[in-house]
């Protein structure tokens, strides 16, 4: 079990909980940028990429979710190159960018919007990143791009709900909660099926809570097992203050604790153990995290390249 998810989904409760209910509408979109594709420098694309995601994001768009068919990307063309004497020399390039909407599933074009970007800059890469830099996420045309896209994007996910929200049973029952969870709770709240997902979700990331409890304390068995002394009874005590007061093992958790007080001489602070309490006992935070262990998993898969030439 990677207990880095603990932490990730604490955060989440306290940062990403009011986001998630005050956007109900986003949707997911994945940006990809195939080197075949894209027609682009390598020393570039990583502000090709934050532009898109800037685009994406202020047009109620998501590029947190893992799981999503759809896509959006570019096709970058020099249509002009030009030098400005120095010192220093600069470069001018006149780029076409061919803005993409997709589903790669279906391999179904959306649209596409075609607009021209000038960039200046000491040496050619320069100039394609302040090109990139200007990449306006208000232009009119990729607007009406993204929200044709949209209007497809809620039609997939209002009549294939019922779909994934099976896959994810069956991934459920394998106990891969984690992956389950990514792919039920990718379905947005605001389609149809976005009410049955997050009360599945919820149920999913209470068996995800009590497989992840379970085994911290059977980490702080061992670990008190092994040895008695003050170091390791503060050292359990901080693992058994991390268990879900709503966990299935939190009775035989607090029992140990008891136990562990009981031998040691120092008052052990548990204040942590009340604070994560706060934390989760609200509903909308309960999904927060749930979307957080979905996410984590997500982002610790291998990327994969969707092969993007069809869309010429």
């Amino acid at each position: 079990m990677n207990m880095k998810i603990k932490n990730i989904l604490i955060a989440a409760c306290l940062m990403t909980a009011a986001n998630v209910y005050a956007q109900d509408c986003v949707m997911p979109i994945s940006i990809q940028l195939d080197e075949d594709f894209t027609n682009v420098p390598p020393a570039a694309s990583t502000i090709l990429y934050q532009s898109l995601s800037r685009v994406a994001t202020e047009n109620g768009l998501t590029t947190e979710s893992p799981i999503t068919p759809f896509v959006l990307t570019v096709h970058c063309d020099v249509l002009d190159k030009s030098n400005l004497p120095g010192p220093p020399v600069q470069t001018v390039y006149n780029l076409g960018i061919t803005f993409y909407m997709a589903d790669t599933y279906s391999q179904k074009k959306f649209g596409t919007v075609y607009i021209t970007l000038d960039g200046v800059g000491t040496g050619e890469v320069k100039s394609y990143i302040n090109a990139f830099r200007r990449i306006s996420a208000n232009n009119s045309q990729i607007t009406s791009l993204i929200n044709r896209g949209k209007k497809n994007m809620l039609n997939y996910y209002d009549t294939q709900y019922p779909n994934i929200i099976k896959e994810a049973k069956r991934l459920a029952s394998l106990h891969q909660y984690e992956e389950a969870l990514t792919m039920v709770l990718s379905i947005p709240i605001c389609s149809k099926g976005g009410d049955e997902a997050s009360m599945y979700g919820l149920q999913l990331y209470t068996k995800y809570l009590d497989r992840m409890n379970l085994y911290l304390l059977n980490q702080a068995k061992a670990l008190w097992a092994a040895g008695q002394d003050q170091q390791t009874a503060y050292d359990v005590c901080a693992m058994l203050a991390q268990i879900d007061p709503d966990a299935a093992c939190y009775g035989e958790a607090g029992k140990l604790m008891k136990e562990v007080k009981a031998r040691v001489r120092s008052d052990i602070d548990f204040e942590m153990r009340e604070k994560y309490h706060d934390q989760i006992n609200l509903e909308k935070d309960r999904i927060a995290a749930a979307r957080a262990v979905g996410v984590a998993f997500g982002n610790g898969q291998k990327p994969t390249t969707t092969n993007l030439m069809w869309l010429r």
